[in-house]
């Protein structure tokens, strides 16, 4: 009867951790995704931002051009708005590398979480998960 008992609070307990896995990979998940969108509203300013920064350029070598000037690259101007093209672009690119670390961060907590209560499952007596398995 004892093991019988024993056999039922094992198996209680680790269902308790398969509950415990994935709520703990829910609750990571949603702070991914809260992350990531936050960081997506992120790209979008800057995506804005840069197309300001286009125009601002255009509208200096258009005004350039129109005035008969041939030399671009040397103006002052178009230097200025060029390091702001190239301040926003590199923004962008800092952003999206961020979501990736963001998404990368996730999996290896995720990958954690999983190695972490299988160990725990596979602690609790009674029957063994391939036992199980068969």
């Amino acid at each position: 009867m004892g093991g019988v008992i024993n056999n039922v609070i094992a198996m209680l307990t680790k269902m308790g951790y398969w509950a415990l896995e994935y709520a703990t990979i829910v609750y990571h998940w949603k702070m991914k995704v809260f992350r990531t969108q936050m960081k997506r509203l992120a790209v979008s300013r800057t995506q804005k931002n840069l197309a300001k920064a286009y125009s601002g350029l255009g509208a200096v070598v258009y005004g350039m051009l129109k005035e008969g000037q041939e030399s671009l690259k040397d103006d002052p101007a178009v230097m200025t708005q060029m390091r702001n093209v190239e301040d926003a672009e590199a923004k962008v690119k800092r952003i999206d590398e961020e979501i990736q670390e963001i998404c990368n961060a996730y999996e290896a907590k995720k990958n954690a979480v999983r190695e972490s209560y299988a160990a725990k499952r596979n602690a609790v007596g009674g029957r063994s998960e391939t036992e199980e398995e068969s």
